[in-house]
């Protein structure tokens, strides 16, 4: 375990959703110009690369909008670690389309990684037919409510194809306020919360591989303070391993979920929305939804993992499992 840090983080990234629902200027509606020049990127793409995953930044050209972009990485990194992009008109795209103007624009951010062991980089978000129950699902198969959790990439970006018929709301919360209100009212559970936890890898794993890998909640390092927190892969993880969580881990957990639902903003998002959010400074979840019963009107995100040139520093005890290499990044048990 590296450095507690004792010190609340002061700046923007440390908002509440009640403080910060009311100003949008983490929000941005695309204009007219915008729309034609991704339409006409979208374009270009195609006649460059037939796969979108072959998609580089040069092919996906926004000499516009590129600008924007830069002032958006910026925000996600040394910001709130949030960012709302509004009005793709995804009703008129196909879904070709919807998935090459993610993509370019993650180009201008980033480089894409696979998001489970099926190797996927453009992720579909809908309901897989499976139940949290089964040790081998991961939420977003489903349509259960997910606790707030963080994804194992820098950013992640959701841009919403179709709503669900009731539920699924977005719901995103500061895990750095999180830490500065448990500094000041349960600093005792921080030792904790620094200390690393088994998560659970729900059956990705290789033959013959652990079936868990290890990571903090909290890890302070080279002056930034990052989160990794997931009480659901958490519990199933140490459970794995044949060490159920003790009282004072579960004790802390439950202040530290206690008080992101204190500090959680709600997000309804509507098709052609698009959010980004560092990993590393919010969790995110979504509520429980019900689907209309036509095929074609399930809900359905899609979904972006990227490594971006300017993340953080990060511990080598701020362990993650990367699909990619196949291996565990950080500390193993």
């Amino acid at each position: 375990m590296g450095a507690i840090l004792s010190e609340p983080v002061v700046g923007p990234v440390a908002w509440s959703g009640r403080e910060i629902k009311p100003d949008d200027s983490w929000v941005y509606r695309l204009s007219d110009a915008d729309v034609r020049e991704l339409e006409s990127a979208i374009v270009a793409s195609r006649a460059a690369r037939p796969v979108v995953e072959l998609i580089a930044c040069a092919d996906f050209p926004l000499p516009a909008l590129a600008r924007k972009l830069g002032q958006v990485g910026a925000a996600l990194e040394g910001g709130r670690g949030l960012f709302w992009m509004r009005g793709f008109p995804v009703e008129r795209w196909s879904e070709d389309d919807a998935a090459r103007a993610l993509w370019g624009i993650g180009t201008h951010l980033g480089s894409a990684i696979p998001q489970n062991a099926r190797g996927d980089l453009v992720g579909h978000v809908r309901y897989e037919g499976l139940e949290l129950s089964d040790p081998h699902a991961r939420g977003y198969q489903t349509r259960a409510a997910q606790s707030l959790h963080v994804d194992r990439c820098d950013v992640v970006g959701l841009l919403c194809m179709k709503k669900a018929k009731s539920g699924g709301l977005s719901r995103v919360v500061s895990s750095t306020r999180v830490y500065n209100e448990m500094l000041a009212r349960c600093p005792w559970h921080l030792g904790i919360l620094y200390s690393p936890f088994a998560i659970d890898m729900r059956g990705e794993e290789d033959p013959g591989e652990p079936p868990v890998y290890y990571r903090p909640v909290f890890s302070y390092f080279d002056g930034r303070l990052s989160c990794g927190a997931n009480r659901t892969y958490i519990r199933s993880g140490q459970e794995r391993v044949g060490r159920p969580l003790n009282a004072a881990q579960a004790e802390a957990l439950d202040a530290f979920y206690a008080i992101c639902e204190e500090h959680t903003l709600s997000m309804d998002l509507e098709p052609g929305d698009l959010q980004f959010l560092n990993s590393y400074v919010t969790l995110h979840d979504r509520t429980e939804y019900v689907d209309y019963p036509e095929p074609e009107r399930v809900r359905h995100m899609l979904r972006l993992w990227l490594a971006t040139p300017n993340r953080r520093p990060l511990a080598p005890d701020f362990g993650t499992y990367d699909f990619a290499a196949r291996r565990v990044v950080g500390i193993r048990a």
